[in-house]
């Protein structure tokens, strides 16, 4: 079955539901249907076959979709980048993926066969014949190809197979039953894979996706109350808007679940949102690109397991491994391993051999090593502790800047924090929080949940905190603000910080990348 069949679906069976809210205006599945048969001759016109990648560097909006369904239905695979990337960075996506087409400026789509600039396109796209043609891609055709950044180098394509994508969709919505009345609010960019699985999951279900601006912070409560919101996918900068602007304004809402994944909000901040909403409830989740989701955690733990990240998703398989390759007992920290229907297959271009991440098991499928540390609980829940990268060593011990991080924001009135690598194992180790305590109440409310090795030297209050375009902790931006502090406080002689190393793995944007994975620092 191919991804495009979910669309298919759901044009039939609710032609006159509304599909889709954006700037535009709303979209009903018949109208977004007809627009993906215009941008299906648009492609096709343009000499785009099965196979050929499409890149898109253009905003997430009804084009982006259109273009999206379009792709999966004549077995094209589309190639999603932040419209934010600068010309050298998509440039070097068309090249790596060999573009037949890219929706891009002129400069950075030189290497495709076409180049169409993404105001064009939509234009061109809207003045074109509806097209019916419909290829049958095989299960293991691509779908689509997503790039992610890390500290190893250029980024790279995580190959998305129909087949992996759908068990993807379908495994998240087993675990959070998206309904066909559910109004989703989706104010993440498209080209990220938690953004385009809202798309993907509204039309399994029938579900209306409303396209938020994510310039706008004081439209986004009128949006929820307007379109009867029930759905919010949160990153932590969001979390903190809602709650601030519903403790503030405490309208009547529909709210009746917050989902996330990547960089999770503090327990503070989830305390004020789910007070601020009543009858919503919280699934914290874990995953990465390279294969989409791996656990879900039951919004009715989450209470007494705020830490956890849940159990597998349907169809997946975790283990803890040690150096060795060892399978690890419950309640010891090891890296997460993860294998079943949702592993992607693998990298664009990239032999198998030198894919240290994938790793051919036995049985011929893919196992995903994830570079991330975690442990697992008798009862088979998933805790993540840090990314490998993460890791560092104080007074001989062992330690994730993300438990530092989640520490300081389980302290009441502790919004956020950031810790960075510190330059060696005898260097200070520096905490930036945005709080309205003193760096001295901080703490000392520290003191009573870290060890000595573990306690910050010396933690800094800022009033923002960076963010990344996907809304997440931006850890190099912060160390060059601390930097600049320390700078101005010690004079031009300060000694310079370190900043903790880019998380690997994340979707290509230009500022610091980001995973898509659950840390407690941090579908």
């Amino acid at each position: 079955m191919p991804v495009s069949d979910l669309l298919a679906r759901a044009r039939a069976e609710r032609p006159g539901h509304i599909a889709l809210h954006d700037a535009e205006g709303p979209l009903t599945y018949a109208e977004l249907g007809t627009e993906t048969d215009r941008a299906v001759g648009w492609l096709r016109r343009r000499g785009v076959r099965a196979g050929d990648r499409v890149v898109h560097a253009g905003a997430g909006d009804r084009t982006f979709l259109a273009l999206l369904w379009a792709a999966f239905r004549i077995g094209a695979v589309f190639v999603p980048v932040h419209p934010e990337l600068t010309d050298e960075q998509i440039r070097h996506i068309v090249r790596d993926c060999t573009a037949a087409l890219a929706i891009c400026p002129p400069g950075a789509g030189a290497d495709a066969r076409v180049t169409v600039e993404a105001e064009r396109a939509a234009r061109e796209i809207r003045g074109t014949a509806a097209d019916s043609f419909a290829a049958r891609p095989a299960d293991d055709d691509v779908a689509l190809l997503i790039y992610t950044s890390g500290t190893t180098g250029r980024p790279k394509g995580v190959v998305c197979p129909h087949r992996q994508i759908l068990a993807a969709v379908h495994a998240v919505n087993a675990c959070l039953g998206y309904r066909s009345d559910d109004v989703v609010l989706c104010r993440l960019p498209l080209s990220f894979d938690y953004g385009l699985y809202q798309a993907l999951l509204c039309a399994l279900t029938g579900a209306t996706l409303v396209l938020a601006d994510r310039g706008g912070d004081l439209g986004l409560m009128r949006a929820v109350e307007r379109h009867g919101v029930t759905v919010v996918p949160l990153v932590p900068s969001l979390a903190q808007i809602l709650a601030l602007l519903q403790r503030k304004l405490r309208r009547p809402t529909k709210v009746r679940l917050f989902t996330n994944t990547g960089a999770r909000p503090s327990h503070a901040v989830m305390r004020e949102l789910l007070a601020a909403f009543p009858g919503s409830a919280f699934a914290s989740m874990y995953g990465m690109t390279e294969c989409k989701r791996i656990s879900v955690l039951d919004p009715a733990r989450y209470e007494d397991h705020p830490d956890s990240v849940g159990r597998a998703v349907p169809g997946d398989h975790v283990r803890i491994v040690g150096p060795d390759g060892r399978t690890l007992p419950p309640g010891e920290v090891g890296e997460i391993v993860v294998w079943g229907e949702t592993v992607m297959a693998g990298y664009w271009g990239v032999p198998l051999e030198r894919q240290n991440r994938y790793v051919r098991r036995a049985d011929g499928s893919l196992e995903l090593h994830t570079g991330d540390q975690g442990r697992l609980d008798a009862d088979g829940l998933l805790y993540f502790v840090g990314r490998e990268d993460d890791m560092i060593k104080r007074r001989g011990i062992r330690m994730a800047l993300s438990e530092i991080e989640s520490a300081a924001e389980r302290v009441p009135g502790v919004l956020a924090a950031v810790a960075l690598r510190p330059a060696d194992e005898d260097a200070p180790l520096l905490l930036a929080v945005r709080s309205d305590l003193t760096p001295h109440e901080v703490r000392t409310a520290l003191a009573r949940h870290l060890d000595p090795a573990r306690l910050p030297n010396r933690i800094v209050p800022l009033d923002t905190l960076p963010l990344t375009t996907n809304g997440k902790p931006d850890r190099a931006a912060v160390a060059r603000l601390l930097t600049s502090v320390r700078a101005e406080a010690d004079g031009p002689a300060a000694p310079a910080l370190t900043p903790a190393p880019a998380e690997a793995d994340a979707p290509a944007t230009p500022a610091a990348p980001t995973r898509n994975s659950h840390e407690p620092a941090a579908v």
